[in-house]
């Protein structure tokens, strides 16, 4: 009984450890954030003397040629796919160096028997498929079927280094790697962050320009601020958040100043000046008076001292509500009331009725609109249709079959 209870004990216990070399991709060490280094080793397959001989071939290749590499090595993965697996291990961990897609995984499985290479685009033109199965067959394979597994990789790794530090092949890399990373226009920066930094500068360089123009031309003061309005817009702001928070205030400024700068009369000569706004209501008409109510329009009156002349400018506010009435012309034309006459359903459509209304000369202009008819969804549930996403990066994908068991 005893030698029974022992016996289930011990194939328990190895049963429970046979689960948990099954990897998935998230449990796969990264020996980037394990140690440093290049190799995963967790089921202990290679050697500490094969891992640290791999790590330093391996370093001195991405010294000389950029590219990055990673060595795997796993007992089980359990029923997944060795190719599949490899895929996306290598997306996961990112290998390469960024924006140049310069990275290769080797990944072997032992009770799968299976080694896979896994490159990115930028070493597809010098790693293609026909290199990789010949790496495979000829350096790794043979040291695999004798169980001399550190041996094989380190063989197949030379021979990759071999091929990638060679001069015409180094200069293949290189070209595709300049190819692939975008063209900064300011050194050092971020493509978008120099690409805005010159779309600032030019826009600032338009706006100074443009205020010297204004400032010194023999344009009238009232052309002068319809000219430097529209730069006066909190849209500026959004764009251009850091430098253009102080010119707003400074446009502001400028364009008050515009409208209070002295005029004198062009009848007589005579010096003008701006009546507030109760005074001014005396010489404006109705429908500037509503204007001005409703903060449709502002107007600025100027007049010489024996009302000889008078000047009436007039200033529109971005932001009104009001329409120009088709009657009275003025901005005081506005949508009053809405109110549905028959409801939409699913057999037939629907009416509703909206009513404007001007508040100077009490126009009105009664519409009824059509409400589309319902319609019933066709779909089902939710859920997604069509293909799987494809990843961001472009994959070479490189499949051997060797003896990884002996």
């Amino acid at each position: 009984m005893h030698r029974f209870l022992i016996l289930f004990l011990f194939l328990l216990t190895g049963s429970l450890a046979l689960a948990q070399t099954a990897y998935t991709v998230e449990t796969v060490p990264d020996p980037k954030r394990s140690g440093g280094g290049y190799v995963s080793n967790p089921d202990l397959v290679l050697s500490t003397g094969d891992v640290e001989r791999l790590n330093t071939l391996i370093a001195e290749l991405e010294r000389n040629a950029t590219a990055q590499v990673a060595i795997v090595v796993v007992n089980s993965i359990g029923e997944d796919n060795p190719k599949e697996f490899a895929t996306r291990l290598f997306r996961h961990w990112g290998i390469g160096q960024a924006d140049k897609d310069n990275g290769l995984l080797i990944f072997t499985v032992m009770d799968q028997r299976r080694t896979e290479f896994e490159t990115g685009y930028g070493l597809e033109g010098v790693l293609p498929d026909v290199i990789c199965y010949r790496i495979g067959m000829q350096d790794l394979a043979p040291y695999f079927r004798q169980g001399q597994y550190g041996q094989g990789l380190y063989a197949a790794t030379a021979r990759i280094k071999e091929t990638l530090e060679d001069p015409a092949a180094l200069e293949e890399i290189r070209s595709e790697l300049r190819g692939n990373e975008p063209f900064r226009p300011v050194p050092y920066l971020p493509a978008a962050l120099g690409w805005y930094i010159i779309a600032t500068s030019i826009f600032l360089l338009f706006l100074l320009a443009w205020l010297l123009y204004t400032r010194f031309s023999k344009q009238e003061l009232y052309d002068r601020y319809r000219a430097i309005r529209p730069l006066h817009s909190i849209i500026f702001i959004i764009l251009f958040p850091i430098p253009f928070i102080a010119i707003y205030f400074y446009l502001k400024w400028l364009l008050q100043r515009l409208r209070d700068h002295p005029r004198y009369s062009k009848v007589n000569g005579k010096l003008m000046h701006k009546l507030d706004e109760q005074a001014d209501d005396a010489f404006l008409e109705r429908g500037q008076v509503t204007e001005e109510e409703l903060g449709s329009v502002d107007y600025d009156v100027w007049v010489t001292d024996d009302q000889d002349d008078v000047l009436i400018l007039r200033y529109a506010s971005r932001w009104a509500k009001y329409d120009k009435c088709p009657k009275c012309r003025y901005l005081t034309y506005s949508k009053q009331r809405s109110r549905i006459l028959r409801n939409a359903t699913y057999s037939h459509s629907g009416q509703r009725e909206i009513t404007f209304a001007c508040k100077n000369c009490n126009y009105i202009d009664v519409r009824v609109e059509t409400i589309p008819q319902k319609v019933r969804s066709s779909g089902g549930g939710g859920g997604f249709s069509g293909g799987r996403r494809r990843g961001r990066r472009r994959l070479g994908r490189r499949r051997f079959r060797a003896g990884a068991a002996g």
